[in-house]
């Protein structure tokens, strides 16, 4: 009569060692490879994904498998795990982890591992699976104002108008003997007066609009106009965006940009290009504002014009007195009385 007793004591002793050993046998063998980003940008959605595999064919397939990352560095706001319904042996599948970072700097992924509980959830098994790394956080990027851009433009022009190649701008280069295909608006007609054959001339290469955005940071934080020290770290952070932003838009608008910081490392001569633009905005990202800060700016000798840009006030920055002076606490003030809608560029 305990016929019915003894087999679900069985049932249930069974199910429990299953429990328990399923979940750990079926992660043996499994392994992950992170996918990251080039790097985040403050208040965008970041992906990052995970590449996981069985490397053997046989074995017990897994199911409801999680990735568990530990994040450190600057606060994020995850949006969505990494989870994957079902690895079967000798396959490989992709989770995302979605994340908003909330700050610029440095994410480091300190550990990955890979987390499961099935078949009945009575003890999660886990397998560390991912090593060190970090992805970094790049300033926010604000659209601006018409009247901005084409202020900062305007200054960009101050730059020398000719280039140092050859090329086909209306500025003169050199001369050399005329050849068969010249046009007669290339022929150097007073020069050709005095010699006995003729003598064009060769014209040299446009020189794009040359912008140095120059972030002044030579006073330091406890030293800005500020209410307290926190408005005044708000401050620096509010110039550092007001930075990136130019950055892109000079970018954007097909001028060569550089950047200098004044008062802490980091000096970029004005330049074209993706790469170029993204040294500039990780030189931005790691920025340490608790860092002692130097009272000379480190400024180059071209003529390229120059935005400086200061956290709290404008501040004579010696060398450039004919610079356009942008002030981040004005900049943020009327955002926010015209109402205009903040978003990324």
């Amino acid at each position: 009569g305990n016929n019915m007793l003894v087999l679900l004591s069985v049932i249930v002793i069974a199910a429990a060692l299953a429990g328990l050993l399923v979940p750990r046998l079926t992660l043996r063998g499994m392994g992950l490879r992170r996918l990251l980003p080039g790097h985040g940008t403050v208040g965008e959605p970041m992906r990052i994904r995970y590449r996981i595999h069985r490397r053997s064919s046989r074995g017990l397939p897994a199911f409801a498998v999680g990735v568990e990352e530990a994040l450190q560095g600057v606060p994020v706001e995850v949006l969505q795990q990494a989870w994957v319904l079902h690895v079967a042996a000798g396959d490989t599948v992709h989770g995302d982890l979605e994340l908003v970072p909330m700050a610029r700097g440095r994410i480091e992924l300190t550990g990955a591992r890979l987390a499961t509980g099935f078949p009945f959830g009575l003890r999660r098994s886990r397998r560390a699976a991912g090593e060190r790394r970090e992805v970094v956080v790049h300033p926010r990027a604000e659209r601006l104002s018409m009247r901005m851009l084409h202020a900062v433009r305007g200054v960009g022009h101050e730059g020398p108008r000719s280039g140092r190649q050859r090329g086909q701008s209306d500025e003169w280069f050199a001369t050399r003997p005329a050849r068969p295909g010249d046009r007669l608006r290339d022929i150097a007609w007073r020069i050709s007066a005095h010699r006995d054959e003729l003598i064009a001339v060769e014209r040299a290469q446009a020189q794009l609009p040359r912008v140095r955005v120059v972030l002044d940071l030579r006073r330091a934080t406890v030293e800005l106009d500020g209410a307290d020290h926190q408005a005044n770290r708000a401050m620096e952070e509010d110039a550092i965006t007001l930075c990136a932003s130019l950055l892109h838009a000079a970018h954007d608008a097909g001028d060569e940009v550089g950047l200098v910081i004044a008062g802490l490392p980091g000096v970029h001569e004005p330049r074209r290009g993706t790469l170029h633009l993204e040294r500039m905005l990780t030189t931005l990202a790691l920025l340490d504002l608790d860092a002692e800060r130097s009272a000379h700016a480190r400024l180059s000798k071209d003529r390229s014009g120059a935005v400086v840009v200061q956290p709290d006030r404008i501040r004579p920055v010696p060398g450039l007195g004919d610079a356009m002076h942008l002030s981040a606490r004005v900049w943020r003030a009327g955002r926010h009385q015209t109402g205009e809608q903040v978003s990324a560029a």
